[in-house]
């Protein structure tokens, strides 16, 4: 049934654009109808703490064809879970591609910060964090600043 209906949903879009004196293939937008079973599953998972469930899950549909405003933020959720399973190259590089994908996504560069924190790259840290804050300047940023000069502030009072 999904799939007929995304079926159904693209061609009613290509046949309104061959009526409309031919609208360029850019301006074509896919809708889609549903939500994509991999994503529901996956933040399920999520959401109960199964990790290596979310991982699975999230890396399906981050294969699938589910469209951009969808693959980002799976990707910055799978960096996320990734991160949290102290997987830190899986995490960068699906952090990574989310970026690459859209740049203003400032939970990726959260989520990418929080990787060279822990690698203990604390200027890379600093620098996706002060990024995010450039795109939307929230708490959940500031905090990720504040966490990040205290850490170092105690790492200095330890060398001492």
């Amino acid at each position: 049934m999904f799939k007929f209906s995304k079926t159904l949903t693209i061609a009613a879009g290509l046949a309104a654009a061959s009526f409309t004196g031919g609208a360029h293939a850019q301006s074509v937008k896919t809708i889609y109808v549903g939500q994509d079973m991999n994503i529901e599953r996956g933040m399920n998972a999520l959401r109960s703490g199964d990790l290596d469930g979310a991982a699975k899950h999230l890396q399906r549909a981050a294969r699938a064809d589910i469209g951009n405003e969808r693959l980002v933020p799976v990707l910055s959720n799978l960096c996320a879970v990734d991160y949290a399973r102290g997987n830190l190259d899986a995490a960068e590089k699906a952090c990574d591609r989310a970026i690459g994908e859209d740049k203003l996504f400032w939970r990726a560069y959260v989520n990418r910060g929080n990787i060279h924190k822990a690698r203990g790259d604390f200027v890379a840290a600093q620098a996706d964090y002060k990024r995010a804050v450039r795109i939307d300047d929230n708490e959940l940023v500031q905090r990720a600043l504040a966490s990040l000069e205290a850490h170092k502030d105690k790492l200095l009072a330890e060398a001492k």
